[in-house]
């Protein structure tokens, strides 16, 4: 993370939980020199990032009878001239695969082949079993203007803790 945290949180992940962060962000951007260019853009990928933990995250992991790590976090912060957004949260080890391999295949292309992965993705017409059509990573990194990083750090036989950081220009 970079050196000027400007939100965080830790625990269960619902829509009146994202509408908190958004709230929150939005309050705290005067504060940190965002431009208002620079916050709609974080605006919409922080949805995008949320809506997938909230959808793809196994929230009753997400109790006092496990560690920390199995629940949702996200946190924002910046320096002078970058934002950052990260997020983590548990996944099944079966997922981890996969999802690198979507995650890679976005990174894999320009902004102007985002563009078309993103046309061709929209016309496909095909969604996952979760009811997502696979555009959120594209978006973000269409967004953002850079590759997406993450992470998997296994936390049991059955789980591994996801990162998604999202970087952009300030």
């Amino acid at each position: 993370m970079l050196s000027k945290s400007i939100l965080s949180y830790r625990g269960p992940l619902s829509f009146s939980t994202i509408d908190w962060v958004l709230s929150e962000f939005k309050l705290a951007v005067p504060e940190h020199n965002i431009s208002f260019k620079t916050y709609k853009k974080m605006i919409s990928i922080l949805i995008e990032a949320l809506e997938n933990v909230s959808k793809y995250s196994d929230q009753l992991l997400c109790n006092g009878e496990r560690p920390q790590d199995f629940c949702p976090s996200c946190r924002i912060s910046c320096n002078d001239s970058l934002i950052q957004m990260e997020t983590s949260n548990p996944v099944r080890n079966h997922e981890v695969n996969p999802l690198r391999s979507r995650i890679d295949n976005v990174n894999s292309h320009d902004s102007q082949a985002l563009k078309e992965l993103y046309k061709s993705t929209m016309n496909d017409g095909k969604f996952s079993s979760h009811g997502g059509a696979g555009l959120g990573f594209i978006e973000m990194a269409k967004t953002a203007g850079n590759k997406l990083e993450y992470n998997f750090k296994t936390l049991s036989t059955e789980y591994s803790l996801y990162t998604l950081r999202v970087s952009m220009s300030k």
